[in-house]
């Protein structure tokens, strides 16, 4: 029986070795089935990817992960993203069903990890304003923010991606319009994005309408967006807790913290990175360690720059 105990004693070339023996006598052929997986170029063994993912849950530092793994930040960083990509295939195997709370969050074009001399506009250095006579800063929602899409149903399947720059539209949520199940309800605040996009796939509308004189958060039907602003404000808590993510690596983050928020409401806290290590293994990771830091980026910010 494959259990904790009995994978803690593995390595995964023995795990290589198992599955590979598995598959031959299945299909007479054997593949090397740590290909494209968390596992693939690293000597890390099963002890030690629970313990990063232990600490990846609990949201600590690279720095706080070297001290918990015994390996360098470098490796640490390079296992955060195989684990994150791994993990990111699983969250989107369920479609958005019944009740569907819809919106959008906005956060700044952060360039972090890119090269001055590489970069679109002037490096900005933390704590610290710099002017750029040429790329002046713009207020409210304008291009130069993410925009990021975001919906939770009644049985907490969430979405939560980039969509492009600037201002919400009908044309970034129909990006994800196969995620949703053709039966379900839109509830939104009643922007025009949002309900355009539910009569375009024939939804029903359940719209949180404004009254006059007072505040309103609800429905007719008793729906508020209260779980949607909740992830909007633990996203904002993450990124000032990392001092800001990289645009680079921002869909990755957004994946993982959408795991974690699935995880504490469906799994129990010391069961959860078991859970968790085991839902990686069967992720598919499509870039090995020396690709990380040359993902293409989301949106194309050298363009954006240059208007």
């Amino acid at each position: 029986m494959i259990n904790e105990t009995f994978l803690s004693h593995l390595k995964p070339v023995e795990l290589e070795f198992i599955q590979a023996f598995i598959y031959k006598l299945t299909s007479d052929k054997i593949t090397l089935d740590t290909t494209n997986t968390i596992f693939s170029h690293t000597r890390s063994h099963y002890h030690t990817w629970t313990t990063f993912i232990a600490c990846e849950l609990n949201q600590m530092t690279l720095e706080q992960e070297v001290v918990a793994t015994g390996k360098s930040k470098t490796t640490c960083f390079h296992m955060r993203h195989k684990l994150y990509a791994a993990i990111g295939a699983h969250i989107r195997n369920t479609l958005l069903k019944g009740i569907v709370k819809i919106d959008s969050t906005f956060t700044g074009i952060n360039l972090k990890g890119m090269k001055a001399k590489n970069m679109p506009r002037i490096s900005k250095v933390r704590g610290k304003s710099k002017t750029d006579a040429n790329h002046k800063h713009k207020r409210g929602i304008n291009s130069h923010k993410v925009c990021i899409v975001t919906a939770i149903d009644e049985w907490d399947t969430m979405l939560f991606e980039i969509a492009g720059n600037g201002a919400e539209s009908t044309e970034k949520y129909q990006k994800y319009v196969e995620r949703f199940d053709k039966d379900c309800t839109i509830v939104s605040d009643g922007k025009q994005a949002i309900l355009e996009f539910a009569s375009n796939n024939q939804f029903q509308k359940d719209t949180i309408r404004p009254k006059p004189n007072q505040k309103n958060y609800t429905s007719r039907n008793g729906n508020s967006l209260g779980e949607v602003n909740q992830l909007h404000q633990e996203f904002k808590q993450m990124i000032k807790h990392y001092h800001g993510v990289s645009i680079r690596h921002l869909q990755h983050y957004l994946d993982w913290l959408v795991f974690r928020k699935q995880m504490k409401y469906q799994i129990k806290a010391e069961a959860r990175k078991t859970k968790a290590y085991m839902l990686a293994m069967k992720g598919t990771v499509p870039f090995v360690t020396k690709d990380i830091c040359s993902f293409e980026l989301p949106i194309d910010v050298f363009t954006l720059y240059q208007n």
